[in-house]
């Protein structure tokens, strides 16, 4: 009997790493790139089944990257970016890889500063080595961004993005799915992990000093001042008003 539990056991724990062997296997571990291309780094990234690949040179400020996610739909798009100002989708320095009109795959640069349609324009970071490749419905960006020096930090915003359809060679707009809105964080590029986002600055502290006191009448004597109680009888209607209507 004790023997029998034994085996279970042994049996269960083969299975248990069978299992997570697999499911790193399955990771962005296992991605190959065309062109021999190898990065230092790689990270499952939580949303839109998409990974990062990417290696950093620090000396050169330049940032290899590898964004590898399914478009919503064959004919769609996949977008990468790093936003300098940490304000998630608007002001995205950003990758977008897609079919062009003969077919073909390619990467262009956009400067997204709202949240109308986009078009496309430079970057705040020189790029090159921009391509793209499909493989089991999967698609591979590829860029090279030199970060400026103005960036002191190697802790960067990234923003990452699918969507299902491009029109006269510009992508649509995308899902507002859970995942969608979500897909979007911190990474730190020395080190190759994900971090949290950074803590929101504290609220500048409350101004609450009294206003000075009225100056007393050229004559010296404390005349009522009834222009004065009319307006504030007049600004408390107009707020009750605004109550009222809220």
């Amino acid at each position: 009997m004790a023997a029998g539990s034994h085996n279970f056991a042994l049996l269960c724990a083969l299975l248990f790493a069978a299992s997570a062997s697999v499911s790193a296997a399955g990771g962005c571990s296992s991605d190959k790139f065309s062109s021999n291309r190898t990065f230092a780094h790689c990270l499952d990234l939580p949303q839109l089944n998409s990974s990062l690949h990417f290696t950093y040179d620090s000396a050169a400020r330049s940032l290899s990257i590898a964004f590898v996610a399914p478009p919503d739909k064959p004919e769609g798009w996949v977008a990468w970016a790093i936003n300098p100002t940490g304000g998630g989708m608007r002001g995205s320095q950003t990758l977008i890889g897609f079919h062009q009109a003969d077919g073909t795959l390619a990467v262009k640069t956009y400067n997204i500063s709202g949240y109308g349609p986009i078009s496309e324009a430079p970057i705040a970071f020189d790029t090159s080595d921009l391509a793209a490749e499909l493989s089991g419905g999967t698609m591979r960006i590829f860029g090279k961004l030199v970060l400026p020096k103005e960036m002191t930090t190697t802790t960067v915003e990234q923003v990452w993005q699918v969507g299902e359809t491009v029109a006269n060679g510009v992508p649509q707009k995308h899902r507002f799915d859970k995942e969608n809105l979500e897909s979007k964080g911190f990474v730190d590029l020395s080190n190759g992990v994900i971090v949290p986002s950074p803590a929101p600055a504290p609220a500048p502290a409350a101004n609450c000093t009294s206003p000075p006191a009225p100056a007393p009448s050229a004559s010296g004597s404390n005349k009522i001042n009834v222009n004065g109680i009319g307006t504030a009888v007049a600004l408390m209607v107009s707020l009750a008003a605004g109550f009222l209507f809220y």
